[in-house]
């Protein structure tokens, strides 16, 4: 039976060398290592576990394994990195030859890279100096930071009214439309009742006035400068509206002075329920369009 360190001796060592002769603390360096031997045989060369004192493994290439006339190269190459202060460091690794139960460690020369210095000679002692008075630091205003808010701030509001932007926008027609209708009829009221109270025709004349404004913001059609016959044509010959308007020009053309009788009391009230008919129905449209797509 051949002893292992006979047989260590018939196979040949790996050759193993650094990329360059001379390295900073922290610099990154690599090193190969290659292995003949016969293609029969099975190698293993270092990975992660090994301890590559004084270097730092940083990472590791394997090559596949080359074969020619019964003889195989296996290749690696690591980059290193170290931290030791040695002025000199080497660095020597080992194959590891596997047969049956047995292993054997055929191990590179040595290799050696000088430790480069960045400070070569401190002739005297370093005196540290302390300053204990405060830094008077100019105040800086984070702009990226008040520019990331925006962004964030600005996509945030886009994103809100991406998705509920109808629903809003729906929401803030009906408040208009409700706000507008109870401004007309507490004004619409008021004139209504001082022309009963006094049966002057100038408070008739302004709650007419009002109610074709009113009319004209709700319709968005220039009501207030049309006659009582375009407004009754505008309404398609409503009997309500034909009725009254021309009921209120008697009363205000007519120069009545007399306390007010039924009749144009009717016709005041008919304007009212006209108006609040006609903002129904505004309601009824503008709610109506949030249920379409």
């Amino acid at each position: 039976m051949i002893s292992i360190g006979t047989q260590a001796q018939q196979l040949l060592p790996p050759v193993g060398g650094f990329s360059k002769d001379s390295v900073y603390i922290g610099e990154l360096v690599r090193y190969t290592l290659v292995h003949r031997h016969p293609a029969a045989q099975e190698v293993i060369l270092p990975d992660s576990s090994f301890n590559f004192d004084p270097f730092e493994l940083v990472r590791q290439e394997y090559y596949p394994t080359n074969t020619r006339a019964g003889i195989s190269t296996d290749s690696t190459v690591y980059t290193l990195r170290t931290f030791d202060t040695t002025p000199i460091q080497s660095l020597e690794l080992p194959a590891i030859v596997l047969q049956g139960k047995d292993t054997l460690q055929v191990v590179s020369p040595k290799r050696s890279v000088v430790l480069r210095q960045l400070v070569q000679d401190v002739s005297t002692p370093l005196q540290l100096r302390t300053q204990t008075t405060l830094a008077q630091v100019e105040e800086r205003f984070d702009w990226p930071i008040l520019v990331l808010w925006i962004v964030t701030i600005a996509a945030f509001i886009a994103l809100v009214w991406l998705v509920f932007g109808q629903t809003i926008k729906i929401k803030y027609q009906l408040y208009r439309l409700r706000k507008d209708h109870l401004y007309f009829n507490s004004r619409y009221n008021s004139h209504v009742d001082r022309f009963v109270k006094t049966g002057v025709p100038t408070s008739m004349e302004k709650a007419v006035a009002l109610w074709k404004n009113y009319l004209t913001k709700l319709e968005r059609s220039a009501i207030n400068s049309f006659t009582t016959k375009e407004i009754v044509e505008y309404y398609n010959d409503d009997e309500q509206v034909n009725v009254a308007l021309r009921l209120c020009d008697k009363a205000i053309y007519g120069n009545i002075t007399a306390e007010p009788d039924q009749e144009t009391n009717q016709a005041l009230s008919m304007l009212r329920r006209f108006a609040r008919s006609r903002y129904k129905t505004h309601r009824e449209i503008t709610g109506n369009a949030r249920n379409k797509p």
